[in-house]
């Protein structure tokens, strides 16, 4: 059973939970005025949103990929095969590089600062 909201009788706004440490009470205060009242109930909730990260997008079938641009130099780090495409991911965070082998029985995918995606 949750506890209903309460609303400032003097200016409508919502009543939060604030402690007396004087009088070691739990009261219901408005923000806008100065309206206090004793709490009906002891019970706060806290509710705390995480962020997450999504991981990327793996491309298994990158090297099949003709649109794909290579890059010269780099060798896969898992069979060490010489031709790496790479691509371009948004997330919401920021621009990444991914990296993807282009030998069809490996198809390792790793990003630019090394670390594999599984």
């Amino acid at each position: 059973m949750s506890t209903p909201m309460k609303f400032c009788p003097e200016c409508n706004n919502l009543l939060y939970p604030r402690e007396d440490k004087k009088q070691k009470i739990e009261l219901s205060a408005c923000r806008t005025c100065s309206y206090t009242e004793v709490a009906e109930s002891n019970r706060v909730y806290r509710n705390e949103i995480t962020q997450t990260t999504e991981r990327p997008l793996i491309l298994r079938d990158a090297y099949a990929d003709p649109t794909l641009p290579r890059e010269k130099g780099l060798k896969c780090p898992v069979c060490n095969h010489p031709h790496v495409a790479f691509f371009l991911i948004n997330p919401m965070v920021s621009l990444a590089r991914m990296n993807a082998c282009c030998n069809p029985s490996c198809g390792h995918n790793w990003r630019a600062d090394g670390q594999s995606i599984a």
